[in-house]
């Protein structure tokens, strides 16, 4: 009995004794496993911070475009806004020559509407006036045409016999021709129904001036025509230098109601002057220009416009995307022999909305950043920029 109570106790320190060796081990496996990761840890994050650095120094060129500039031609650009306009002579204006109510010859009278030359537009009848009827006008001046030229016919026997004369003759002779005068000026426009007011020429109502049973006198005027010749587009531009303005050869444009961008170079245009001075309580300098007649455009309507200098050759220019602006003053990125790059003052001048001329500061055969140009300072930047002290 008492020696199995004895095996009992020793069986079960051995078992015990032979757990806790293997337990030890697998203790030390851990330690050293801990210690590992925490090396490859370390080791990866440094790593990680030489490839920053050299994503900074070089960054991805996928993210910026590099040019070699070249002389080339070049033209500048000035946008700004203006107006489409009639030339002076190619509005008519129709005046009343009679007095009288104005009576509308068409119910289609209204800006815009068509016209041809000859077309009865309005009637001036003198019915309802007393002292001055169109109607009673023209009778007595058609029988005193008749009196004259009865008397100036026998005027003319009666010389012949040197039964008058010269000077009854010649009498009789200015006086038929007064009132011939006054007829042939009323008669051509005169119907029953009073004076006949037709369109001077072919073109497009401009504006209607009077209402229908509107009085008028002699004179006043009734309805303007735009004829069908020439346009004048004004742009208003801001003071600049007054050879700037000179050189302006031609101009684009665009209007609201149009998908089509007009160019002066294909409707005959011409440069017919510009402002040497600001126009009244405006502080815009125009310029004009002369464009052949489009049915597309509507007179007095508002234009953004482009306009465009003389071309010039040999120009250094450089694309809109490749400039930085730094406390006022414009800058690029040069690339060097050795590919880095650096920051270069430039002076610029007039643009084309796509690129801008280059005054002073870059030569042909220089590589600069064309796009992406934020891209290289932001990683300049970055890499000059302190590295970061952790404490442990």
């Amino acid at each position: 009995m008492k020696n199995s109570i004895f095996i009992t106790i020793v069986f079960s320190m051995a078992l015990l004794y032979g757990c806790s060796s293997v337990k030890e081990p697998e203790h030390e496996h851990n330690d050293e496993t801990e210690h590992l990761s925490v090396h490859d840890d370390a080791t990866e994050a440094i790593h990680d911070e030489t490839t920053a650095e050299l994503q900074e120094d070089h960054p991805d060129t996928s993210l910026y475009k590099v040019i070699t500039l070249r002389k080339q031609p070049f033209a500048f650009v000035i946008k700004t806004g203006g107006s489409i306009g009639s030339e002076n002579q190619d509005i008519i204006i129709l005046s009343s020559k009679t007095a009288g109510v104005v009576r509308f010859s068409e119910n289609s009278l209204f800006p815009g509407a068509k016209v041809v030359k000859g077309q009865p537009l309005f009637t001036i009848s003198g019915e309802q006036l007393a002292g001055d009827n169109t109607d009673l006008r023209y009778r007595q001046i058609k029988a005193d045409l008749d009196k004259a030229s009865a008397n100036y016919e026998r005027a003319g026997k009666l010389i012949a016999d040197r039964i008058i004369t010269e000077e009854h003759f010649l009498a009789a002779k200015n006086e038929y021709e007064k009132i011939l005068n006054e007829y042939n000026e009323l008669h051509p426009s005169y119907s029953n129904g009073g004076n006949i007011v037709r369109s001077a020429d072919n073109g497009f109502i401009r504006e209607v001036l009077v209402t229908e049973g509107q009085a008028v006198m002699p004179g006043d005027p009734l309805l303007s025509i735009i004829r069908k010749g020439s346009l004048i587009l004004k742009a208003n531009v801001p003071p600049v230098d007054p050879q700037i303005l000179e050189s302006v050869a031609e101009a684009s444009f665009r209007v609201s109601y149009s998908d089509r961008l007009f160019r002066t170079n294909e409707m005959g245009g011409q440069k017919i002057s510009y402002g040497k001075s600001t126009e009244g309580n405006s502080f815009h300098v125009p310029v004009y220009f002369r464009i052949d007649f489009d049915e597309g455009l509507i007179e007095g309507t508002y234009a953004e416009i482009w306009l465009k200098g003389k071309e010039t050759d040999g120009s250094i220019v450089v694309p809109n995307s490749a400039l930085m602006e730094e406390f006022g003053k414009m800058y690029v990125f040069i690339r060097d022999s050795h590919g880095h790059f650096i920051k270069r003052y430039i002076t610029t001048g007039q643009s084309d909305g796509e690129n801008t001329l280059v005054t002073s500061g870059l030569s042909e055969s220089e590589s600069i950043v064309a796009s992406g140009a934020y891209t290289i300072k932001l990683a300049q930047t970055t890499s000059a920029a302190p590295a970061h002290n952790h404490a442990h």
